[in-house]
């Protein structure tokens, strides 16, 4: 009679996310996935699929407790900014890898993220908590316009350049806890880092650009930064410090950070990979796959690296000047580099729409600048982009 080998694969728990499923199963590791519900095609790749109600921590620190009796935990992690304080509130209650919960706790709210920051010396816009939106015009008054209006949890900013602008916003960004900040010009920064055992390493620094609009939109960006090496060593220096002041220990990073002529200033923290093509795009000048980084962080593995494929990248959104339905050319989508997330005479927002985004992303590689650029003209008018009036 044959026996069979034991199940010796590190165990490790995920708070949803779909691409982690596949990363956990390609690293070998055992699954413990809980969401809420969990979605049938992931409970059917994950070894242990728990629907939890993600609302009720003490449901979901039971659940796990009883996991690691059963099958020892190594971590428990998460890419999704909802579930961080919960993730890490789990891996600290049951004793586990995870991000510390002050870190977490200030990633997920940005008042809390700027009290800390600000209480050890590093710049963040100048801001003032704002309970109740009505009370957001007199916080302008005081710090002076213009301002950011932004939630504290969760997405949603506007740049208001007047007192009524202020009113609009916090009324629609309400009724949730807003923060009003004063607006600081200069170019932002998307830098992607990953921490073992509280020590940090930036593995990227790219240009981001931003939409004129005053919901300022993320709309490309570049690899290298453009900034000269002093400059660049100066932003990475104050990013390995900021992570170190929230006491971000475990975990991998992407902030957000503005040059000002005061020096750089943190605008937020993300504990988590970056969204949308970018996780791509740090991986192909980097050697680094963020969405592996995190989860052999949690399982206390070294972190894959490979060699990077490119040297420069050139990212670009999908936007639109006016609203309408849009049409292109869909059998380009077949072409490398190209993505859009939505179909043939779909209703499209403008850019600076206060609900306006971007549509999808074209993405070139390469090691010459000028080739990327003319790479990246020849797909966008392959695409054949229009937008019609919209006439329903």
């Amino acid at each position: 009679m044959l026996l069979m080998n034991p199940d010796t694969r590190p165990s490790v728990a995920c708070l949803s996310g779909r691409r982690v499923v596949d990363v956990l199963g390609s690293i070998g590791a055992h699954t413990v996935l809980l969401d809420d519900p969990t979605p049938l095609e992931l409970a059917a790749r994950a070894d242990v699929p728990l629907d939890l109600d993600l609302g009720d921590w003490g449901a979901v620190e039971s659940a796990l407790r009883a996991q690691h009796a059963d099958r020892p935990l190594e971590g428990v992690f998460t890419v999704y900014d909802a579930h961080l304080p919960l993730a890490s509130f789990a891996a600290a209650r049951i004793g586990v890898r995870g991000l510390g919960l002050p870190a977490a706790l200030a990633c997920h709210d940005k008042a809390r993220l700027r009290m800390m920051l600000a209480a050890d010396g590093l710049r963040t816009p100048v801001s003032l908590p704002v309970a109740d939106p009505a009370d957001a015009r007199a916080a302008a008054r005081r710090l002076g316009l213009p301002v950011v209006v932004r939630r504290t949890v969760g997405r949603g900013r506007l740049r208001c350049r007047d007192l009524d602008e202020v009113k609009r916003a916090s009324e629609r960004l309400g009724p949730a806890a807003l923060l009003v900040e004063r607006f600081t010009g200069g170019p932002e920064y998307a830098v992607q880092s990953l921490t073992v055992d509280g020590v940090t390493e930036v593995v990227s620094v790219l240009a981001q650009h931003t939409g004129p609009g005053p919901a300022q939109v993320e709309t490309g960006y570049d690899y290298p930064s453009g900034l000269n090496p002093a400059r660049e060593a100066e932003l990475k220096e104050f990013c390995v410090r900021a992570l170190a002041v929230l006491g971000f220990d475990h975990g991998v990073s992407h902030s957000q950070v503005r040059l000002t002529d005061d020096g750089p200033e943190l605008v937020d923290v993300a504990a988590r990979p970056p969204g949308g093509q970018l996780c791509a795009a740090v991986e192909r000048v980097s050697g680094i796959d963020l969405t592996r980084a995190a989860a052999e962080i949690a399982l206390g593995r070294p972190v894959t690296r490979r060699p990077p494929t490119a040297s420069h990248v050139l990212y670009r959104c999908v936007d639109f000047d006016g609203p309408g339905r849009i049409g292109y050319d869909p059998r380009r989508l077949a072409a490398p580099g190209v993505w859009l997330d939505v179909e043939p005479g779909d209703h499209v927002r403008a850019v600076d729409d206060l609900e306006g985004g971007t549509y999808g992303r074209i993405v070139v590689y390469g090691d010459n600048p000028a080739e990327l650029d003319s790479t990246y003209h020849s797909l966008y008018e392959s695409l054949r982009l229009r937008v019609e009036p919209d006439t329903q």
